[in-house]
């Protein structure tokens, strides 16, 4: 069922043919994308499945908000919105925010934030302006309908397309790529004092001991899960999960 309610979604975009839709067709032609679409096949599998699962949450229950609808940017919100229901067109979004993966560009920390408005995790965007939906969402309908399933997925994208292919201009290719491995890890921690309160604590509470694994890498044990962080420049913390 939530298969079908994704296709659907999908196929109502792509059958509205929107400029969008053009501009991103044309970067999926391109020898970029298609070498990170076969490096992050698996990535781009997951993002549709968490997508077909909020789909089909969101057709059952009848939402306040649907995703699509938070991140349209057309009135006709189905025929804008609905490219965040697949990710080889997400995926296809992403080369226009990092030019081609050789500037990082700018991100929220906690896009849970941008959702709710309880938080500062998503100033970077609300300060740009474009964001029209801001804090509109309730916690309930973001955990509930469970869309950090998707932002998960799109982290996932973006940090393996960054392994991939990243050249950046200014910072090294490392740096680069741990920017987004840094964005990911927050993402999760933000969506975990959401939805899951209890665990984050817990997984606060467990943080035993921090040793040394070579490379400029730390792990610390947190229960069953490491996270690892990685000294970068200077002053520079990258975290990330394993």
């Amino acid at each position: 069922a939530g298969e079908a309610c994704h296709a659907a979604a999908v196929s109502k975009w792509v059958e509205a043919s929107t400029p969008l839709k053009l501009q991103l067709d044309a970067v999926m032609t391109t020898d970029l994308f298609q070498m990170v679409k076969s490096r992050c096949q698996s990535q781009i599998d997951l993002y549709n499945e968490a997508a077909a699962l909020v789909c089909l949450l969101e057709t059952t229950e009848g939402p306040p908000w649907t995703y699509d609808e938070f991140w349209a940017a057309e009135p006709d919100q189905n025929s804008n919105g609905a490219i965040y229901f697949d990710g080889d067109y997400d995926l296809a979004t992403m080369f226009g925010q990092t030019q081609n993966f050789t500037d990082i560009g700018s991100a929220a920390v906690c896009l849970a934030d941008c959702y709710t408005g309880l938080g500062p995790g998503c100033d970077v965007f609300k300060e740009q302006g474009w964001m029209v939906n801001y804090g509109k969402v309730s916690v309930a309908n973001y955990c509930d309908m469970q869309w950090a399933g998707i932002d998960n997925g799109y982290n996932a994208i973006k940090l393996c397309a960054s392994k991939a292919i990243a050249n950046p201009d200014t910072i090294t290719k490392e740096e680069f790529v741990n920017n987004f491995r840094s964005i990911q890890a927050t993402e999760q921690q933000c969506w975990y004092e959401y939805c899951y309160p209890a665990l984050a604590t817990q997984i606060e509470d467990q943080v035993c001991t921090m040793t040394t694994s070579g490379d400029n890498r730390f792990v610390l044990s947190v229960a069953s899960m490491q996270l690892t962080i990685i000294l970068g420049a200077a002053s520079s913390l990258f975290l990330y999960y394993m």
